[in-house]
C-alpha cells in the first residue's frame, strides 16, 4: 500500500473505533440507569420487609421463644 492508502486505512479504523466507542457509551449509560432503578427498588423492598416484620412482631405480641431471624 502507498502512504496515502495507509493513512486512509488508519483513518477508517479510527472512525470505526469511534463509532464502537459511542455504542459502548450508550449501552453503559443504559446499564447505569438500570442499576439505579434496581437500587431504588431494592431500597423500597427492604422498607417493605421491615414493615412486614414489624407487623409480624406486633401480632405475636412482641414475644416469642427467642429472637426471630431477620431477612437481610
Amino acid at each position: 500500500m502507498s502512504a496515502v492508502g495507509d493513512a486512509l486505512a488508519a483513518l477508517k479504523n479510527a472512525v470505526l473505533l469511534q463509532e464502537r466507542l459511542d455504542v459502548v457509551r450508550r449501552e453503559l449509560s443504559s446499564l447505569s440507569d438500570n442499576v439505579r432503578r434496581l437500587d431504588d427498588r431494592v431500597i423500597d423492598l427492604k422498607e417493605r420487609i421491615v414493615k412486614i416484620e414489624t407487623l409480624i412482631e406486633l401480632t405475636r405480641g412482641g414475644g416469642g421463644v427467642g429472637p426471630q431471624p431477620k431477612l437481610s
